[in-house]
């Protein structure tokens, strides 16, 4: 049962978000307290939209056609986006052929921004493309490519809590289906006060996770010397 109060402000919220936003998700997600936190914040100083940087249409992959064997062009997918990075190793690969066939805007290029559009928890993922060679990328990857503010730092801005709050509020579909829309991705909200300082903390940001990378690796290759030695006492 509701409490008296709990309806009138349901609708008073529900109100608020309309005279804010083009349309209204009539969800009870929406009245979670991450996001009702996430509007509080919000609404502390001035904003501005992911719109004002993304002036062309996104760009989405193809349905391709992928070769089973043999050498191609590396195609980037879902999978191959792990932690602000691109695994090359989990790409499929298209003919020559299929790859000349693209349409010039699903080519990519330098400084691109990859963004992983839906897929369940696979949503939400983005990567700075700096390969080079030829590469597209699959249906599910959307291609951003910003003005106004740095390919880095938006992959930055997409990938930081704020970011990834907004990737789940609007996250919407059958379970292990969701995804995000274009719609949804250009009203992602972020405080004027954050952008102002944004490319000097993505520099800094940058230096220490290349450093906890290092860092990593390391534990990695110990944790495998670990194992193997270990194995081989057992063997003995």
């Amino acid at each position: 049962m509701f409490e008296k109060t709990s309806f009138p402000t349901a609708i008073k919220t529900s109100l608020s978000k309309i005279s804010e936003s083009h349309a209204l998700r009539c969800d009870s997600k929406q009245f979670e307290s991450r996001f009702l936190m996430l509007d509080d914040l919000l609404s502390k100083g001035p904003t501005c939209y992911l719109s004002q940087f993304l002036p062309d249409p996104l760009v989405k992959g193809v349905q391709h056609i992928y070769l089973e064997e043999g050498e191609g062009i590396p195609v980037v997918n879902t999978l191959s986006i792990q932690k602000m990075s691109i695994n090359i190793n989990d790409c499929r690969y298209i003919s020559d052929e299929a790859f000349s066939a693209l349409t010039p805007t699903r080519k990519l290029i330098k400084n691109d921004v990859l963004l992983t559009m839906d897929g369940g928890t696979s949503i939400g993922k983005p990567v700075l493309f700096d390969l080079v060679g030829d590469y597209s990328v699959d249906s599910h990857v959307a291609i951003l490519r910003p003005k106004g503010i740095s390919p880095k730092a938006l992959v930055y801005l997409l990938a930081s809590p704020l970011g990834q709050l907004q990737f789940q509020r609007f996250e919407s579909g059958a379970s292990g289906q969701t995804a995000v829309t274009e719609e949804d991705l250009r009203r992602f909200k972020f405080p004027l006060s954050s952008l102002q300082r944004l490319e000097e903390e993505v520099s800094t940001l940058d230096t220490e996770r290349v450093r906890i990378q290092i860092a990593r690796d390391k534990l990695d290759r110990d944790e495998k010397e670990l194992w193997e030695n270990f194995t081989l006492k057992v063997l003995r």
